[in-house]
């Protein structure tokens, strides 16, 4: 895979991540943390109380730090099984009529896995899916071309709105909704069109926090952690504050440093020295979190030639084909899931309940996506195997055709 390849893949699943409410924070944040391309922060203890505690009595901190890891413990246990529920509960009120949905599937890697669980879904309701290639930066033409297809409901990803304002007035007009995952804006039917945004803010604040607990548990509070991500995009400045906040308030022996990449760096392939040119500089640095799946291309293969693999565990949230592959390589130790055909699942779901003028009730809380995290060989050749890389929760399939009262 190109390098170039590679970071149109990061920009446009960082937007497939991207959350309603986060915009303007994380604005400032990308701006205060990009103004160096290899600015570093570190703090020496995660969490002020913790050591406060420890200098007014040792029994006292040994017992907070006690129950820190077993939070950390707990909190990840949750999320060592891949059986975890969808976010739907509600049957539909009857059988909905035929429709068709046009799928705008994006030019990058990640848009098909998003196609392979639509297809499934409108297979099993007996509904009609149309793909149309589309464009991530110019995506009108190709929504116009679905308003002129004359279809029931389009769906997109990680779509700013702003790229297709036109096109959304004439789909409301025409009574066609827009079903979306993946993006920053919160789902407005009256003013935007758009019913739905599965995969926002809500769910980098949960994996986020999960992986931070990863490494607590695994080196059982002592983690000395190089956080590595891209601030310019706020799903990803959510995602490392929130694992900064659970790693404060559950690791009072843990420390980090955080290595800020921007997109030239990641085009021109230069996250490998600079992560290994951190590693370098702090032997202490044991544990290595990549915000997204994209961003350890290269970094394992690197690392070993600088002898500097045995030093410290490569681990992430949200992986990718190869991430899963090294798993199995035995040159990284976790990842979290992002399960993308199964939110295209919960976007067929939204359709049918608006097709019966159902209220969309718990879109909100499913915008949560379940997650779990990868993190042995079996596991990870076994997805690979079946879904090529992808993750759904067990027995997504059955889960949703209870629920619409299909076979």
């Amino acid at each position: 895979m190109s390098m170039r390849k590679l970071a149109a893949l990061l920009l446009a699943s960082a937007l497939a991540m991207s959350a309603c409410g986060s915009d303007s924070a994380g604005d400032d944040a990308a701006e205060e943390t990009t103004e160096s391309t290899e600015e570093t922060t570190e703090s020496t203890e995660s969490s002020d109380d913790g050591a406060d505690a420890g200098d007014d009595d040792g029994d006292m901190e040994e017992m907070t730090e006690d129950e820190g890891l077993a939070r950390a413990q707990e909190a990840v246990a949750q999320f060592q099984t891949p059986d975890q529920p969808i976010g739907v509960t509600i049957p539909l009120s009857g059988t909905p009529e035929p429709k068709t949905i046009a799928w705008l599937e994006c030019e990058l890697e990640s848009c098909p896995y998003i196609t392979t669980g639509m297809q499934d879904a409108v297979d099993a309701l007996g509904w009609e899916l149309v793909v149309i290639s589309s464009e991530s930066a110019n995506p009108a033409p190709y929504m116009q071309q679905a308003i002129d297809q004359g279809v029931d409901f389009i769906a997109s990803s990680g779509l700013a709105p702003a790229l297709y304002e036109e096109q959304a007035a004439a789909a409301a007009e025409a009574g066609i909704a827009i079903l979306s995952v993946y993006d920053t804006t919160a789902p407005d039917p009256a003013n935007s069109n758009i019913y739905t945004q599965f995969g926002d803010a809500s769910f980098v604040e949960k994996t986020g926090p999960v992986m931070a607990n990863w490494a607590v548990a695994d080196s059982e509070g002592t983690a000395n952690i190089l956080i590595v991500s891209i601030p310019d995009f706020p799903v990803l400045v959510a995602e490392t504050d929130a694992f900064k906040a659970e790693l404060e308030a559950n690791c009072s022996g843990c420390e980090y440093t955080e290595l800020n990449i921007t997109i030239p760096q990641l085009v021109g392939g230069e996250v490998p020295s600079a992560v290994a040119s951190q590693l370098q500089a702090n032997g202490d640095i044991d544990y290595a979190f990549f915000s997204f799946g994209s961003l350890p291309f290269g970094v394992t293969e690197a690392l070993s030639s600088a002898g500097l693999l045995d030093q410290v565990t490569v681990y992430g949230q949200d992986f990718s084909g190869f991430g899963l592959q090294e798993i199995v390589d035995g040159t990284m130790a976790s990842w979290a899931a992002n399960p993308k055909g199964y939110a295209g699942w919960l976007m067929v779901d939204a359709a049918a309940r608006i097709s019966l003028g159902m209220d969309l009730e718990e879109e909100r809380s499913a915008a949560a996506l379940p997650t779990f995290i990868v993190e042995d060989a079996a596991t990870a050749q076994a997805i690979l195997d079946d879904t090529a890389g992808d993750w759904y929760p067990e027995g997504t399939a059955e889960a949703f055709k209870a629920l619409w009262g299909v076979d």
